[in-house]
């Protein structure tokens, strides 16, 4: 006898290969939104810090070519090794 209205742990009884396809494909898409989103916000990072004149960026202590290593040092992507990262890191955990 069929029903109208399956629940989905009944159709995914039936179709079982749907089931992990289905599964995956919703981590595939959540993953591929995560590096979109990350892309997304080095972007809009990337592009301020253009912005920025010499003189500031000299008050700060940084140069143009270590925007990517500040970033990557920032977001978890490379080992901390500027105090500043340390210090925003311990700050933003309390």
């Amino acid at each position: 006898m069929t029903y109208a209205v399956q629940s989905r742990r009944a159709l995914a009884a039936t179709q079982p290969g749907f089931a992990g396809f289905s599964a995956g494909l919703r981590s595939a898409l959540r993953a591929l939104a995560r590096e979109l989103a990350g892309a997304w916000r080095y972007a809009v990072a990337r592009r301020e810090f253009n912005h920025v004149d010499a003189n500031t960026l000299r008050d700060l202590g940084i140069s143009r070519s270590e925007f990517d290593s500040y970033w990557a040092e920032s977001q978890g992507l490379a080992e901390q090794t500027r105090v500043r990262v340390i210090e925003a890191g311990l700050s933003s955990r309390a």
